[in-house]
């Protein structure tokens, strides 16, 4: 147990978020979080507890919740390195990270997906939150002298990504904002019929069902590692999460990922 106390002491924690934590939680957390860390840890980070929050807040706490409350605050501490971790606060990109963390956990599939919801309603909700910029990945339907039609597989927002190819969702890249096709011996070629594209989203009216799409990055911020994605892509091309999705029924493995049954292994992408 001491070993494990002191390693937890070790890593930098937030004070700010600390004290927010322990002045809305009461005097039970500092109690736990002293026979844990040891009773100079909350001084060390200069943690003035007056319990402002948890007062205004204690009367309608139900005394029925106490063992409740009691398990958040013993999981509050026990759990203080990834919770309080200091680059939360300090405009880090990303979070410490732990060996191997990402192999750790399942991307959660769309909330969709566990929802009974109508197409209508769906299409709806997709050009609503699409944005300019998104990045977009479909197949080609049709090839005119004014661009191509594109069925549209999956829309991405940073890092997450929407698979939205049983919507049936169409959209258009003109031919003034295509990229030569280059297959994988880099040799240039036309696009053809069922061709996989990665494109970004340069115009959307959700009003119309409206999505134009284009292959130059003009809507992708300076420097964008986005801009290389861009154009004819292939099975290999694909994010990896997208093709696992695609690969499974989710209908019938959906009730039997163990990541999924189990929320402490499941990141939302």
């Amino acid at each position: 147990m001491t070993h494990w106390v002191n390693t937890m002491i070790d890593a930098p924690l937030s004070s700010e978020l600390v004290g927010q934590t322990i002045n809305f939680h009461g005097p039970q957390l500092q109690k736990i979080w002293e026979g844990e860390r040891g009773e100079v840890d909350l001084q060390n980070m200069a943690i003035k507890s007056d319990f402002n929050s948890f007062q205004q807040r204690q009367k309608t706490l139900n005394f029925q919740d106490r063992g409740k409350r009691l398990k958040v605050q013993q999981f509050i501490v026990r759990n203080a390195n990834s919770l309080f971790d200091l680059s939360f606060t300090e405009g880090h990109s990303e979070a410490r990270k732990l060996p191997g963390e990402e192999d750790c956990y399942a991307a959660l599939p769309p909330f969709e997906t566990f929802l009974s919801l109508d197409r209508t309603s769906r299409v709806r909700h997709f050009f609503q939150n699409c944005k300019l910029g998104n990045i977009v990945i479909g197949t080609i339907l049709s090839k005119t002298a004014n661009g191509l039609m594109v069925k549209v597989l999956s829309i991405e927002d940073g890092d997450r990504i929407r698979f939205v190819g049983d919507l049936q969702i169409k959209a258009f890249c003109p031919v003034i904002n295509l990229i030569p096709a280059v297959d994988k011996k880099k040799v240039s070629r036309t696009y053809l019929l069922n061709d996989a594209v990665c494109c970004e989203v340069i115009e959307v009216v959700p009003e119309a069902d409206k999505l134009v799409l284009g292959m130059k990055g003009t809507m992708l911020p300076p420097g964008s590692d986005q801009h290389s994605r861009l154009g004819l892509i292939f099975s290999e091309d694909f994010p990896d999460v997208f093709s696992k999705y695609e690969n499974l029924n989710t209908n019938i493995f959906l009730p039997y990922w163990c990541s999924v049954n189990n929320i402490i292994s499941v990141r939302d992408r």
